[in-house]
């Protein structure tokens, strides 16, 4: 585990300017810095476990870390104050710079959006929210646990690789056209399921392959809010700047259920 900061912001200036000068925005950015290094490792559980006072630039109110793990999108993780922490994507959803942190803001420094708490754009050009990640802090251990795994309630979760739809809890996905979205626990990515019009059905993830925002089911395709890349519900490219599919999972049915082969 280690920190550091002057490499990565040596980095994030030479993203801010060219970012600018490909967008023809203002040079005028917030006086913000990204939040500073920190490479962890996951258990065999999918969570990971930060003892925060080990780390001063989390552990003070305000405080904040640009969180780095194995096979998992960048993080932010934020302390406003007192036992109140937040984890979302630590990468601006308009030209994916690293962001910072300041009072209750995740800030962008190279072009000013700025998110709340919750990943919620306040300030364009940014128009897409932050994707988060479940944390809950201990405040009698100190601890905060990260679940990169963890998923919607009531939502089927995965288990032995498949995630099972009976038709009696998910009927929409009986009849062509039919459509579910979760997370399942065990995964802990959102995933879309499709029952085609042709009798067929459909499984993909939710992160478009542009810069990995989260895709919206918007009437007849997926679409990503923050480039407006689309895919159809079989997760094929219709418009970029995206060039590559969706990533897709195989799925079969036995008449009476839909399942999904995640592994």
């Amino acid at each position: 585990m280690s920190t550091s900061r002057r490499g990565f912001l040596k980095g994030v200036a030479g993203v801010g300017a060219g970012a600018a000068a490909a967008t023809g925005l203002p040079g005028c950015v917030p006086d913000i810095s990204p939040s500073p290094l920190l490479d962890m490792e996951k258990d065999g559980d999918g969570r990971v476990r930060m003892q925060v006072a080990r780390y001063p630039d989390l552990s003070r109110d305000g405080g904040s870390v640009t969180l780095r793990v194995p096979g998992e999108r960048q993080l932010l993780v934020v302390h406003p104050s007192g036992d109140t922490y937040a984890v979302m994507s630590s990468s601006c959803t308009h030209s994916g710079c690293p962001l910072g942190f300041e009072g209750e803001e995740a800030v962008c420094p190279c072009h000013g959006s700025r998110f709340d708490l919750s990943g919620q754009s306040l300030n364009p050009p940014a128009k897409a929210p932050l994707a988060t990640v479940a944390s809950v802090y201990d405040p009698g251990t100190g601890v905060l646990l990260i679940d990169f795994k963890a998923g919607d309630s009531g939502f089927p979760e995965l288990v032995d690789g498949k995630v099972v739809f009976p038709f009696t809890r998910f009927p929409e996905l009986s009849s062509p056209g039919g459509m579910v979205q979760g997370t399942p626990a065990g995964h802990g990515k959102l995933l879309f399921v499709f029952a085609l019009e042709d009798g067929t059905y459909s499984a993909v993830d939710s992160l478009c392959t542009h810069q990995f925002c989260p895709v919206e089911f918007q009437t007849t395709e997926l679409v990503c809010p923050c480039h407006d890349s689309r895919f159809t519900k079989t997760g094929a490219v219709t418009q970029g700047p995206a060039t590559v599919p969706l990533q897709k999972f195989t799925v079969t049915s036995d008449g009476t259920s839909v399942t999904v082969t995640i592994s």
